[in-house]
């Protein structure tokens, strides 16, 4: 039991009665996603790094990026029951033309669930970067890439910077990192109408209009969290949007709630 590489836990998804998931960077120079079966660890131990990289059994050695721990049934030891090359799915939407490969970066603060500050030689500001985690969050990653497609040029959201990449495939994306920035408020309903006609007039709907989605700078508002943005001709459902948007903003709850790009 025990490593001698470096492991480094970057993210996790951890759950006491079903399998969990991490993703590790070993050695500095590659990443391999863990999944680990219920009732091999405590959720204690998993979700702190150093503790997790201190239990996991010896890595097996080879080119491999998908791992599997469960349990001897006989001695009750944790071990390697599988490792395999996976080819994990990556976003299809290359419409930009700058990449960043993650292992590039330079990771600072975590604002929320995979979106963190990062700083990278190729680029002379810091920036954000959204990413998926995990294979399951792609769609989302994928979605939003798109919608930063469609509202490219029209100072709706942070400008896009370019895709995330890991090991050849697009994992995510990094935007502008907005500075002294706050969230919007049932004060602000006017500047946030103006923003949300002009995504509408794009013919795109939000589809998550929470008060944390639109950043308030500089006297203007800036829309973020296009994942569930959609191409829409219903003018409806646009306007019905629209209409939405005051009680949105006066609504106190954390719904939504996380950091500023």
């Amino acid at each position: 039991m025990g490593n001698l590489r470096k492991i480094e836990l970057l993210q996790a998804e951890v759950d006491e009665d079903d399998q969990s998931f991490f993703r590790l960077l070993v050695d500095n120079q590659s990443i391999k996603y863990i999944t680990i079966d219920p009732g091999v660890y405590s959720a204690e131990d998993m979700y702190f790094g150093p503790s997790l990289a201190s239990i996991l059994p010896e890595l097996p050695p080879g080119d491999w990026n998908d791992g599997l721990v469960t349990k001897d049934a006989k001695n009750g030891r944790a071990y390697f029951a599988s490792v395999k090359s996976t080819q994990i799915p990556g976003v299809r939407n290359h419409w930009h033309g700058t990449y960043v490969d993650y292992l590039g970066l330079s990771v600072g603060r975590k604002l929320r669930t995979g979106l963190y500050e990062v700083k990278s030689p190729s680029l002379d500001c810091t920036a954000v970067a959204k990413f998926a985690r995990f294979p399951w969050e792609i769609q989302y990653i994928e979605n939003e890439t798109s919608a930063y497609q469609w509202i490219s040029g029209h100072d709706i959201g942070p400008r896009f910077l370019g895709h995330l990449t890991e090991d050849g495939r697009v994992i995510g994306f990094l935007m502008e990192h907005i500075s002294n920035a706050r969230h919007a408020g049932a004060q602000d309903v006017e500047t946030c109408r103006e923003v949300l006609s002009r995504l509408h007039g794009l013919g795109i709907l939000h589809g998550d209009t929470n008060r944390f989605n639109f950043l308030i700078h500089d006297s203007k508002a800036t829309l973020i969290d296009f994942d569930t943005a959609r191409k829409c001709d219903d003018p409806d459902v646009l306007k019905q949007e629209l209409e939405n948007l005051p009680a949105c903003l006066k609504d106190l709850s954390s719904r939504g709630g996380g950091g500023l790009p």
